[in-house]
């Protein structure tokens, strides 16, 4: 196998929005871990293309949908009871720290950088 040629800044921002809309769509009907895995790949998407805005809806995404599974399908597995009975943390809270992180990994890297005079 050859290795893959990597996806140019504008089709990897077309394949953000596409897994988003993937995210939305099964969220909405219910399908939280195909949504969470769609979130994923749009975490690494936006980490890919250095857009702290989109690590930022990321992250927001995250814990919006969280909340709304805590309050509405609290017995779900992933939601912040059933994996705290686990002693661990929902998906979704780890995709939102990851998109945090990753923010603040490129923010940093781009306060390092040299000014230029």
């Amino acid at each position: 196998m050859d290795k893959p040629t990597r996806l140019d800044q504008s089709s990897l921002g077309e394949l953000y929005s596409s897994l988003i809309e993937i995210n939305q769509k099964s969220f909405a009907s219910g399908e939280y871990d195909v949504a969470y895995h769609a979130l994923s790949g749009a975490l690494h998407c936006a980490a890919s293309l250095k857009d702290i805005k989109c690590l930022h809806q990321v992250k927001q995404l995250a814990g919006q949908q969280l909340a709304w599974i805590d309050a509405h399908d609290p017995e779900y597995e992933h939601s912040t009871h059933s994996a705290s009975k686990r002693g661990q943390v929902s998906i979704y809270e780890n995709v939102a720290k990851m998109a945090n992180a990753r923010a603040l990994i490129i923010h940093q890297q781009a306060s390092d950088l040299p000014s230029r005079k």
